[in-house]
This record gives structure tokens, C-alpha cells and sequence, in this order.
């Protein structure tokens, strides 16, 4: 379930329903083989997902990490809204194959096509199985020792082109509920992104124009 949430631009979320206590691994499986097993059911239910998020970004360009807070908001099958909250208020919207950015404070709008980025991402993390997923990821799934009561899923990219883009992915899975709470993406250069998610909401009402931009409200 946790993966769906990381494909919705990096931030939708998924519920399965596991008792507290961990998991067992299935005969045959490992750990994220019994994660992905179980979240699989609840994938058919879900259409809407809500969350607060704080994103802290580290770069070599900057002299501290930079911390910015907003909210959520994620309707199937490719709708995501961002908005950014605070001094540096901005949002960020996914519709179908667009990404639209709106940044009041630097006077700036633009829309660019992802299609090939949304393609990528639901082969890889959508619609693949956990054998197809390790084609393309090394994959380990362990208990966190940094977020108590999580399991920290880890995915590096097995070929050269894809690490280009993004050197590692971390989720951290709640055990009990299998929601994300966390996604960090390292690039090649050093950078990094972590997105932590709470008060997360599934299936929550959405309004209509909860993804239109600006110039379509």
C-alpha cells in the first residue's frame, strides 16, 4: 500500500488492514514480498488520499537544510495537489500527464508535460510485483531503528540510466496500519528529499476543482 503512496507524486498514501505486532513472512517471501501481499487488497478501494507533510531538502547549495510544510491532497488515477503553506507559499499540481507550478512570491507559473515521468513511475511502482520490482531495484526491507513501530524499505536503482535520476529511494511503513510515513530520495550528487506525512486520511471527500489551476478556477 505504502508504494501507491509513493508514486502519487511522491506522497499519496495506502492502508491495509494488519493487526499490531509485525508481520511473518510467507513461505517462499521475505519481508517486502508479505508488505506488498498484504497492502494488495485495500489497492482496489482506494480513490482518495489526504495528508499534512513537512519536506526538508538538503543540497550542497545550501548552507542548512531547508524546511517547508503543506498539506496533500491525491484522487486516482494521476491527480495530486501540493500546497505549500508559510513566507514561501506555493503549489504544485499533478493532472493526468501535467504538472502545473504556481509560486506567487517569484511571480511564477508554468505547466510542463511528465507523461514519460508518469509512465516510469507506474511501471515501477504501481503496477509491477515485487519479482519485477527487483529486475530494476535492490530492494531491503527491515525494521527502522531510526522510527519506532516502521519498517524502512530501501530501493537502488540496479541500472546505470535510472540511477542518473535518483540514487536511492527510503520508505518508512507504519507496521500496524502499512501507511507511509515517510519518503526520502537521494540524487546523485549528494542532494537530498524527505517528504513525513501525517494525519493522513483515505478516501477522504474531494472537491471537483481540488486540482485546477488557477487560470481554470
Amino acid at each position: 500500500m505504502a508504494l501507491g503512496m509513493a508514486s502519487a507524486a511522491a506522497a499519496t498514501a495506502r492502508v491495509a488492514p494488519v493487526g499490531q505486532g509485525g508481520l511473518s513472512p510467507a513461505s517462499g517471501g521475505d519481508l517486502f514480498d508479505e508488505i506488498y501481499r498484504r497492502g494488495a487488497p485495500v489497492e482496489k478501494t482506494l480513490t482518495t488520499v489526504s495528508a499534512s507533510f513537512v519536506e526538508t531538502t538538503t543540497s550542497t547549495l545550501l548552507k542548512a537544510p531547508h524546511v517547508a510544510r503543506g498539506t496533500l491532497v491525491g484522487r486516482r488515477p494521476r491527480q495530486v495537489r501540493l500546497t505549500y503553506t508559510g513566507a514561501d507559499a506555493r503549489t504544485v499540481i499533478v493532472d493526468g500527464n501535467t504538472l502545473a507550478l504556481e509560486w506567487p512570491a517569484r511571480n511564477l507559473r508554468e505547466t510542463r508535460d511528465i507523461s514519460g515521468m508518469m509512465r516510469r513511475t507506474e511501471r515501477f511502482l504501481v503496477m509491477s510485483t515485487p519479482a519485477e520490482l527487483r529486475k530494476h531495484f535492490d530492494i531491503v526491507a527491515a525494521e527502522a531503528r531510526d522510527r519506532v513501530g516502521s519498517w524502512r524499505v530501501t530501493f537502488t536503482p540496479k541500472r546505470k540510466q535510472m540511477g542518473e535520476s535518483v540514487s536511492r529511494v527510503d520508505l518508512w511503513i507504519d507496521q500496524g496500519s502499512l501507511v507511509l510515513h515517510a519518503l526520502k530520495l537521494e540524487y546523485p550528487g549528494g542532494d537530498t528529499r524527505l517528504m513525513e506525512f501525517s494525519d493522513v486520511r483515505i478516501n477522504p471527500p474531494v472537491a471537483p476543482d481540488a486540482f485546477a489551476t488557477a487560470a481554470r478556477r
